[in-house]
């Protein structure tokens, strides 16, 4: 779909204003992938201020997407999906007025589309590759422009988006431009802080497993602590069916920092902020120099992350659970202890769940996150949080230049008699860190075209490490 800036460009492109608007395509991991794009509408319904539509199949949308309905009288428009009470239900926020609907069928059939004109970004870009090729062909009586480039051939990547940019960064922006920050990659020395020392992290290889029809993480690998480990993303315990179905394979390169649920005891403080209990372990990395105070307030930090069962499984099985609530905190510090010096703290904090909370939180809703502070834990373990710079709580004094050390804390909980225990049952694996700078404008430069891509069951695309691929995107043309 092209973008609104899209547009923007590629017009000016047409007057001679603009160099180009389409010279390299960005390859992203963010979004969950979608059963459909296009889904169309049976049933509508409007009671109690309430807009709920029905589709033939299932949707495959999350809360928070957004969304263009056609045909379907008195619900045509441009929406955000507000809650998922089915996989062939969604409530949009349409404004509630005008008589009730009672349940009517929609014949003949309506159309939801999902909208990415307003998209900015990718949910989380890994890279950018240079258009290679340019081309033209006619696909059953559509014509379209198609662009080609060549991925990289040494990584692996699991593919959720794709978009194409009008050049490969911004230059107005300069070395405050969007990258990534850190990838938790070995090269990258994270260490593993434990209550009484910071030693290496474990590199776990080979068949993370102990072979047993559960799939579970063993306690030991080769006499080592397995608290925090790092593995490769196409370790054979990540390619169990059920796990996959849930979303928890990495998917940012083919290493992965592995973190035990229950090496930080997270709570909050009296306004709210998460803060660490007694007996938090974290990772760090130490002797860093992440200068960010050039960059506008409102530029976005981002982290994608996984959420894994010790056990696999189903969800049905009575040894596989889901979390209740999860937990992390990246601290940005002038110290390793938290809470010493001056710091800056990325905090996440999500309830599992999937419904509209907003009697419960009274904040503006959260589309990055889909809901008020809830995540499907059920069935999606693949996330992604962002937050601006301003969002992020800090300390009276602090500047990104006195930054020498970051501290990772995970806390994954269950609910027991209402309180919330750490729980060694689940890991999260830390995928990767991005800064994306979305205040430095620039007319000729920006997102000019994007989708959501999937494979055949509604998965990511897998690139396979150490091979050969090209991806294509295509803007078609002569459509409405």
């Amino acid at each position: 779909m092209i973008t609104n800036t899209g547009k923007n460009i590629l017009a000016k492109y047409l007057i001679g204003q603009a160099p180009a608007y389409a010279s390299y395509i960005a390859i992203g991991c963010g979004p969950k992938p979608l059963i459909e794009t296009n889904v169309s509408v049976t049933n509508k319904e409007f009671t109690d201020g309430i807009h709920t539509l029905t589709t033939s199949q299932a949707h495959g949308f999350e809360p928070g997407s957004r969304i263009i309905v056609s045909g379907v009288e008195g619900f045509n428009g441009e929406f955000a999906i507000t809650d998922v009470p089915s996989e062939t239900t969604f409530i949009t926020d349409q404004e509630a007025v005008g008589d009730p609907v009672s349940s009517t069928a929609v014949s003949p059939a309506g159309l939801v589309s999902i909208d990415y004109r307003g998209k900015e970004t990718l949910d989380f870009e890994m890279f950018r590759v240079p258009i290679i090729s340019r081309g033209y062909v006619n696909d059953n009586g559509v014509p379209q422009v198609v662009f080609t480039a060549e991925l990289p051939t040494e990584e692996r990547y699991e593919i959720t988006e794709v978009g194409v940019y009008s050049a490969g960064s911004n230059p107005a922006a300069g070395s405050y431009d969007s990258r990534t920050i850190y990838n938790f990659t070995q090269s990258e020395s994270w260490q593993y802080h434990t209550l009484t020392e910071a030693r290496s992290i474990p590199v776990a290889l080979g068949q993370l497993d102990d072979g047993g029809t559960e799939n579970e993480i063993p306690d030991t690998y080769r006499g080592n602590d397995m608290s925090v480990f790092q593995t490769n993303a196409d370790n054979i315990l990540f390619t169990y069916p059920d796990r996959v179905a849930r979303y928890e394979r990495p998917r940012f390169f083919n290493n992965v920092v592995v973190v035990q649920g229950d090496t930080a005891d997270l709570g909050f403080d009296v306004n709210d902020k998460i803060t660490t209990n007694s007996g938090s372990e974290h990772i760090h990395l130490t002797g860093v120099n992440l200068d960010l105070d050039k960059n506008a307030p409102t530029d976005r930090l981002k982290l994608a992350f996984s959420v894994l069962n010790k056990t696999g499984g189903t969800i049905a099985s009575p040894t596989v659970t889901v979390p209740d609530n999860v937990k992390v905190m990246i601290e940005f510090a002038s110290t390793d202890v938290s809470g010493e010096g001056e710091y800056a703290r990325f905090e996440v904090n999500l309830d599992n769940g999937t419904g509209d909370r907003s009697s419960v939180y009274p904040f503006e809703y959260d589309t990055k996150l889909g809901a008020y502070g809830e995540h499907n834990f059920e069935n999606s373990r693949y996330i992604v949080v962002e937050k601006e710079l301003q969002e992020l709580t800090r300390s009276s004094g602090f500047t990104w230049s006195i930054v020498d050390v970051v501290l990772m804390y995970v806390c994954v909980s269950v609910d027991d008699e209402g309180t919330l225990v750490p729980s060694e049952d689940y890991y999260v694996a830390v995928d990767s860190l991005r800064l994306d700078n979305v205040t430095t404008r620039n007319p000729l430069y920006g997102l000019t075209g994007y989708t959501a891509i999937k494979n055949n069951d509604a998965l990511p695309v897998v690139k396979a490490a150490n091979s050969t691929n090209f991806v294509e995107f295509r803007f078609a043309i002569g459509v409405d």
